[in-house]
């Protein structure tokens, strides 16, 4: 019985925290630069394209994120990738949620995998009925780097429909908590 809990337990860590990993998960930013040089790059502008040719331009400043595509709404970055469970767990809530308060409430999917092949990435946005808009390319990496230097995934900020930053997840987002928020702005 104690091998069975503590199988158990080393199972469920594994199971519940944020995959990781880093040769398919590289940053495209040299960062070798001093701190200053780091934090002026975290003052910038991203434009980010998505799958169906969209482009989604953040500007992420002092906590703050604006947007001239996306205004008015509460706004979800995920940082995700294919290949890592937990971020599959968590499509069904983002679905749910994108659709029941798409007035209000809008989620960037951005991609953390280098160099995937669109057509995979097409079947698996098909296979899990992806609604919300996924981001691809090497400005994903820059913008990981910015937020927090994202090294596993998944990885959510929220924000507020003014730009302001509200909440960060870590691992799995909390659907109850961030419906409520939802419900509330």
């Amino acid at each position: 019985m104690k091998k069975f809990l503590y199988l158990f337990s080393i199972l469920a860590v594994v199971f519940f925290t944020g995959c990781n990993k880093e040769e398919e998960a590289k940053p495209v930013v040299d960062n070798s630069g001093s701190f200053e040089e780091l934090k002026a790059m975290s003052n910038k502008t991203y434009t980010l394209k998505t799958t169906e040719g969209k482009t989604i331009s953040l500007t992420v400043e002092n906590n703050t994120l604006k947007s001239k595509t996306i205004k008015d709404k509460i706004v979800l970055v995920n940082f995700w990738a294919t290949w890592c469970p937990p971020c599959i767990k968590e499509i069904p809530v983002f679905n749910e949620l994108y659709e029941k308060y798409s007035d209000k409430f809008e989620i960037v999917g951005v991609l953390y995998e280098k160099d995937k092949d669109p057509k995979e990435l097409e079947e698996f946005i098909k296979k899990y009925n992806i609604k919300f808009p996924i981001t691809v390319g090497d400005e994903n990496f820059r913008m990981a780097k910015a937020f927090n230097d994202v090294k596993k995934v998944p990885e959510s900020y929220l924000y507020s429909k003014e730009g302001n930053f509200a909440k960060d997840y870590i691992g799995e987002v909390d659907k109850e908590h961030l419906e409520n928020y939802i419900k509330s702005n």
